[in-house]
């Protein structure tokens, strides 16, 4: 893309104010407050516009996958990415978002051990940590900061993490909050410019609809019914997303951890409306592209003028900054709050700093996301098959213990966590001549710890103190 002085403008304008409000307005504390819950979950006071702002900011990280996605494949990038995920939000904000408020834990580890014990608190650290180091977000930043400055791809993940990352590092939820709204308007802004000028400059929508390939225009694409159904079964890892249960323990009341996922699915569909039909329009009218990942960047040069370029590159890197910052704060706690400091704390026998823990891991996390990012540039599949691991071994047993009628003990928890979580890590490391490749390796992990949590799953008598699980 080329950029003009009033584009870079823009560009700098937008990192200033991040930086502003990362570094300076979020770092308020109120009185009260403990230094834990302050530095993890701002103090558990977020509004419902808040909520609804860093939840759906943090959503979108894989910005240019989905451009990539809907160009190759049209309207199915909809059905894949957007309707099963709409759905499972729905089920966790009717399910899950009020009891999460009401644990009053600061994250998904915290809640399997006060559900089920410290050896399940530890197994379920290590799957959320795996699913929450953000490789694939650093190697998007980085392609995005090499668009407009022409670096090297390892320089521009490195300048990409030091930027996102820092203002965490010190402000704390508190900061990626704050910053996720303001990454939240431009987003909007940004993508709601793309389309207008396509609109002007390209045509109406039904003129683009015309242009497509009638594979691009139906729901399934060129695709099967079982491979929507995959996308249901995937969108499930929605209950154990970390960024859904922090959100709801940061929110101020439960009604407002529920009523922020109903508000925020609305703008997700808001949001994917803008995002796929700009992806369409890349597909009828630059039908040469020869890497299709650059399909939103390749449009924007295309049909915007000046300034407007500008503010659509900051829409890019506030999507995919909006989502490292969050995910690499969430590793950050689960590597400091959930695995370092129990540990320490058996060892030394005394309490240590869980703020300087967590800005540990937060270190660590980033080291690692880079790494990873520079050594495996298809990390995008890293981070889905880590997915298909952790999805069936939390799953069940967190569906489960939100059920006042049914439980399962501590004993039996950990096994079906560990075998659950191995099949399906099996599955994903299969030789080919087995034949297991056609079937999602997510899938058989999940029936397994569905029929083995039934067959463990006991009843709670109402005469007797209710189990911890």
């Amino acid at each position: 893309m080329t950029f003009t002085t009033a584009d870079y403008a823009v560009i700098i304008g937008y990192f200033a104010i991040i930086f502003y409000v990362g570094f300076v307005y979020a770092r308020r504390r109120e009185a009260g407050d403990s230094l834990k819950e302050d530095f993890i979950l701002a103090g558990r006071k977020l509004t419902l516009p808040l909520f609804v702002a860093t939840l759906v900011a943090t959503w979108y990280g894989s910005i240019l996958g989905v451009g990539e996605f809907t160009y190759t494949s049209g309207i199915v990038a909809w059905t894949s990415f957007g309707l099963p995920y709409y759905i499972a939000a729905l089920l966790f904000a009717w399910f899950a978002a009020k009891k999460i408020r009401a644990s009053d834990v600061t994250s998904i580890p915290e809640y399997f051990t006060q559900k089920f014990g410290l050896s399940a608190g530890r197994i379920a650290s290590l799957l959320v940590l795996v699913i929450t180091v953000p490789a694939a977000y650093a190697l998007m930043l980085g392609t995005i900061v090499q668009i407009f400055t022409g670096w090297e791809l390892w320089q521009c993940m490195i300048v990409g993490a030091v930027l996102s990352l820092a203002y965490i590092l010190t402000g704390g939820f508190r900061a990626d909050v704050f910053t996720n709204v303001a990454q939240f308007i431009f987003m909007y802004l940004g993508f709601g410019i793309l389309l207008y000028f396509c609109w002007q400059q390209l045509g109406s929508p039904g003129d683009m609809l015309l242009k497509l390939p009638p594979a691009h225009k139906a729901l399934l694409g060129t695709n099967s019914w079982q491979y929507a159904l995959a996308w249901f079964i995937i969108a499930l890892q929605t209950f154990i997303d970390p960024s859904f249960h922090q959100r709801c323990s940061a929110a101020e009341t439960p009604k407002i951890a529920q009523r922020g996922i109903f508000v925020s699915v609305a703008f997700w569909l808001i949001f994917d409306f803008l995002t796929i039909s700009t992806g369409l329009y890349a597909r009828a009218f630059l039908t040469d592209l020869a890497q299709p990942l650059m399909a939103f960047p390749a449009l924007g040069e295309a049909v915007l003028p000046p300034l407007f370029k500008g503010i659509f590159m900051v829409a890019l890197l506030a999507t995919v900054m909006s989502t490292l910052d969050s995910y690499a704060f969430l590793s950050g706690v689960t590597i400091g709050n959930d695995i370092l400091h129990p540990v320490l704390k058996r060892v030394f026998k005394r309490e240590f700093s869980v703020k300087a823990l967590t800005q540990l891991g937060l270190l660590i996390s980033s080291v690692l996301s880079v790494y990873f990012a520079i050594r495996i540039p298809t990390a995008i599949g890293l981070i889905y098959n880590a997915a298909s691991i952790a999805v069936p071994g939390m799953l069940v047993p967190l569906l489960i213990s939100y059920n006042r009628t049914y439980f399962l003990k501590e004993k039996t928890v950990v096994p079906i966590m560990i075998i659950s979580a191995g099949i399906s890590l099996f599955w994903i490391n299969a030789p080919q001549n087995l034949g297991l490749k056609n079937i999602e390796p997510m899938i058989p992990g999940i029936i397994l710890s569905l029929v083995s949590s039934l067959f463990f799953l006991k009843k709670h008598h109402h005469e007797s103190r209710q189990p911890a699980g």
